[in-house]
């Protein structure tokens, strides 16, 4: 096998072979033991450098290190610095022949040598050649210019030392292909090691890029709550949330009510750091004019175990989004107790016209309870409006059989049902004490009851289900009506919202029943929810807590012993 082969092996061997350093320390160590041997031959080995022969080769090794030094080996070409190794042959040749009878075995000196050319840019058998021949050289010196038969053993001899350094230069070079192998393998990793950094200092570039564009905060911390990744909008917020001079504590955290200080267990990170997850959570930063709305998501990040090792969470402004339903929600009211009054007045004026003592008309007695009953629709209208414009509806609780009042309100839309064409039918256990206020539940009952009556087909079902645990109690209304995808059953508790469905089958409604019914529900401390199917029905699932989980102010009880 040549070594000139290797495509890359021009550039490692002449990497290797750089004279300032390879080349003296394989000519160092061979030049150290030379004169070793030779400053202490006076004393253990006398007469050693009293042979020429001996002495010649001395000079030899002490010439070619200073050649070693002092000539620019880098300036000539590469293979002429070959030539030290080569007459390092010449040299121990000179030393063994010399000093034979006084310091046998000073041919394994041509280990050096042999090295230097194995190591060489040579090809393998022009090295193995030179380690051959040059070491034969060395054994077959002092039997030059006579041959004596009677010597053979002595001729066979001399092809020992040759035997064992071409031995010797095989394993170095099964060795050093080894070792090739292996720096070409580390040389591959390093290079693809740096490529990935690249790689990765290019997607962090456009990660951050991406981050400082967007117009939401986030922020990834920690499992100890150390932040780790921000971006240019969050650290905004975190000024704002600091204070005015944006380097104080982030205190200025605060509810919904943009008044109550959020405390550091209810913030965003700290509560992803426990391993919960939310979304739409409306808190407030800052203060004075700069405080500002945010809608914070979190999500822990959690190990291959399950472990949190830390958290992210994303803030979005919302405050002009907040504000404009604040307007909306001022508007509405404004509007409706406008038309309250009018309304109430005009009512009265109909009734009035229809109890008068001079008997109307048949058709303008129609005329007006037709007048009559709209504006009572209208009124009942504005009164929902009214209803949903304020924060939170106002429950005076106290203790009720709720068993009693879902019977009384399934009773209160039999007639209804039964013009519709739709069966009611209850499954409740009775009693089922628990604390509730009774008319605005009784409110929740009509909605929902009046919805699936609204909603089913002809011959359809509605089920009333009340169920207790020792913490809450379950209230499913189920209908078999039109349903709703998925999407429609997350919308339908909003303000105002019909399914597509329901206005092309022209049902009458304004679409703020269920929001009424969600905000009495909440002002009770319990949730509803919807879960549906295009076709095979609805079911509404109210949870209120067995105690009824209000937290009832001194102004509602004073209202309530009055």
């Amino acid at each position: 096998m040549a070594r000139g082969s290797s495509a890359s092996w021009p550039h490692a061997a002449a990497s290797r072979m750089t004279i300032g350093r390879e080349g003296i320390l394989c000519q160092v160590p061979l030049t150290l033991i030379v004169v070793v041997l030779s400053v202490t031959a006076p004393v253990l080995r006398p007469g050693l450098m009293s042979n020429p022969t001996y002495e010649l080769g001395f000079w030899l090794i002490l010439v070619l290190l200073a050649l070693c030094v002092v000539v620019p080996w880098n300036e000539l070409p590469r293979d002429v610095v070959l030539a030290i190794p080569l007459l390092d042959f010449v040299a121990i040749a000179l030393l063994r022949t010399g000093g034979t009878d006084i310091q046998p075995g000073l041919g394994v000196l041509a280990l050096f040598p042999v090295l230097w050319l194995m190591r060489s840019s040579l090809p393998i058998w022009a090295a193995l050649a030179c380690t051959v021949a040059g070491s034969l050289l060395i054994t077959a010196w002092p039997l030059l210019g006579s041959f004596d038969p009677s010597r053979l053993a002595t001729y066979a001899g001399a092809l020992l030392l040759p035997l064992v350094m071409l031995c010797i230069g095989v394993t170095i070079h099964f060795l050093s292909a080894g070792a090739e192998a292996r720096d070409a393998e580390i040389a591959r990793k390093d290079s693809e090691l740096k490529d990935l950094l690249k790689a990765a200092i290019d997607r962090e570039r456009v990660l951050t890029a991406i981050l400082n564009t967007v117009d939401v905060g986030l922020t990834a911390v920690d499992a100890y709550g150390n932040t780790t990744l921000t971006n240019r909008q969050q650290e905004l917020f975190n000024r704002l949330a600091a204070g005015h001079d944006g380097e104080g504590p982030d205190t200025l955290f605060f509810g919904p009510d943009r008044v109550t200080p959020l405390p550091p267990d209810r913030r965003p990170v700290h509560r992803a750091l426990t391993g919960e997850t939310f979304a739409d959570e409306l808190v407030w930063v800052g203060d004075g004019d700069a405080q500002r709305a945010l809608s914070t998501a979190a999500r822990p990040i959690k190990n291959a175990d399950g472990g949190i090792t830390g958290a992210l969470v994303a803030c979005s402004d919302i405050t002009e989004l907040v504000e404009a339903v604040n307007a909306k929600d001022i508007f509405i009211s404004n509007i409706s107790h406008e038309f309250h009054a009018p309304l109430t007045s005009v009512l009265g004026y109909l009734e009035l016209v229809l109890e008068d003592d001079h008997c109307l008309p048949a058709h303008l007695a129609g005329y007006v309870d037709v007048a009559g009953r709209n504006a009572e629709r209208v009124l009942h209208l504005v009164a929902d409006l009214l209803s949903t414009a304020g924060d939170r509806v106002r429950v005076h609780p106290r203790p009720v059989d709720l068993a009693a009042v879902i019977e009384m309100s399934v009773r209160s839309n039999r007639l209804r049902a039964q013009k519709n064409g739709v069966r009611l039918r209850t499954d409740a256990l009775s009693p089922l004490w628990t604390l509730i206020d009774p008319l605005r539940i009784s409110q929740v009952l009509d909605n929902l009851l009046s919805n699936a009556i609204k909603y089913s087909p002809e011959g359809g079902l509605v089920i009333v289900r009340a169920e207790e645990t020792e913490s809450e109690i379950n209230l499913h209304v189920d209908d078999r009506g039109m349903g709703m995808t998925e999407q429609e059953a997350r919308q339908v508790f909003s303000r105002f919202y019909r399914t597509p469905s329901a206005r092309r089958a022209d049902i009458d409604g304004a679409g703020l029943g269920l929001a009424i019914t969600k905000s009495i529900v909440e002002s009770h401390g319990g949730t509803i929810s919807c879960t549906s199917s295009p076709g095979k029905g609805s079911r509404f699932t109210v949870t209120l807590p067995v105690d009824g989980g209000v937290s009832r102010s001194p102004q509602d009880t004073l209202e309530d012993s009055v």
